[in-house]
């Protein structure tokens, strides 16, 4: 057995682990009971998937919102100006990770919501498309 602190979720958990197989003595042991957990704590984890496309309100084509939190860190489009289908349209950065918000279709920007530097929430309105 060894005994490990794992953090999940900025939680951290000593945990028991028995050692079934092990790099430095490549040697299997078999186990004769069923395996119980022994954390205090167990945490179900969804399986990794694609990353979700930027989602326009519901019943609302024209308006663009976050799918994140961050910051705005670059807006290289401007009002008045046509934009294709997979367009970069936002550059958003949320723990020190860079996201590029794309059109989710060509059409021409009518508004910006957002500034450069601005703190946005999931859900907020990012543009307005004519």
């Amino acid at each position: 057995m060894k005994k490990l602190l794992i953090t999940v979720n900025g939680k951290r958990y000593e945990v028991d682990v028995e050692v079934v197989l092990d790099d430095d003595a490549i040697e299997v042991q078999q186990a004769v009971r069923p395996v119980q957990p022994t954390a205090t704590q167990v945490i179900p984890v969804k399986p990794a998937g694609k990353a979700p496309k930027p989602k326009v309100k519901a019943g609302d084509s024209k308006t663009l919102t976050s799918p994140i939190n961050g910051v705005v860190l670059d807006i290289p489009i401007q009002e008045g100006q046509e934009v294709g289908e997979n367009d970069i349209l936002f550059v958003l950065e949320a723990m020190k990770m860079k996201t590029n918000i794309s059109a989710p279709h060509a059409g021409k920007i009518k508004s910006i919501h957002v500034k450069l530097s601005e703190s946005i929430e999931a859900g907020r309105a990012l543009l307005t498309f004519e």
